[in-house]
């Protein structure tokens, strides 16, 4: 993907998203979207989407278990301080695997 490609894919994702929360605050759209798609979190789910379909691996998967890291603790009965060491974890295999591609 060249970088021209890539400014267009996400210029087109932020005017799509933009376009959805300007319809969904005038109460245009004919069906209702579940909250949790609005929210800051889901955001850098997006973000991490992008960077996966341009071949970001490391970033992309980083956006998406930080959404998800921030987001669960408003749904589910997950508490962060109890889940930290996941984070710990998940940048222990992050490294392991870094050292195998070498």
């Amino acid at each position: 993907m060249t970088r021209g490609d890539k400014r267009l894919a996400l210029g087109s994702i932020f005017i799509l998203i933009g376009v959805l929360f300007l319809l969904d605050n005038l109460r245009i759209l004919p069906v209702e979207i579940p909250f949790y798609f609005f929210t800051w979190q889901m955001i850098l789910v997006l973000i991490g989407l992008y960077h996966l379909l341009s071949g970001n691996t490391k970033g992309g998967f980083f956006f998406i278990a930080l959404g998800l890291i921030f987001w669960l603790p408003e749904y589910f009965d997950v508490r962060f301080r109890d889940y930290w060491p996941v984070i710990l974890i998940a940048l222990g295999i992050g490294f392991l695997i870094d050292k195998k591609r070498s």
